[in-house]
């Protein structure tokens, strides 16, 4: 497998891409399976470390500022290889952080595919907000 990313965070970052790819193929061959109640404990702190993950990206927004240390060369500088480490390079803390939140879609849609939980996180919330709302008799056209 060629490295998506460089860097020493990404290149950490890049077996573990390779081993999730390696365990989505073997779901979808039908060859791994998650017992539905593991499936869903993992989910849980999937959904927890995605969340923090997706913060993390946002906030990373933030870092790609000029960053003032003088009117001189050498504040320049300072500055332009501060803001190649944060949101420059593949191997910089901003693309690191997507790479990371997209593997951990790519897991979660592997464990939810080896338990046979087949419905997106978005399919189920809707089925559940249509049965909340069911409740109390209001009927949404194409209700679960």
């Amino acid at each position: 497998m060629t490295k998506p990313f460089g860097g020493s965070a990404a290149g950490a970052l890049a077996p573990v891409a390779g081993q999730v790819a390696q365990a989505k193929e073997q779901a979808l061959a039908g060859t791994l399976r998650i017992d539905l109640d593991a499936a869903q404990v993992i989910l849980k702190q999937l959904a927890a470390l995605r969340l923090r993950a997706g913060d993390l990206v946002g906030d990373c927004a933030d870092l790609d500022t000029p960053l003032k240390f003088g009117d001189n060369w050498v504040g320049q500088i300072m500055s332009e290889r501060l803001r190649a480490v944060a949101v420059g390079r593949s191997g910089a803390v901003t693309p690191v952080l997507r790479t990371f939140h997209q593997v951990l879609d790519d897991l979660e849609a592997t464990v939810r595919f080896a338990a046979g939980m087949y419905e997106t996180a978005d399919q189920q919330a809707e089925a559940e907000l249509k049965r909340a709302i069911g409740r109390f008799g209001v009927h949404i056209e194409g209700a679960v």
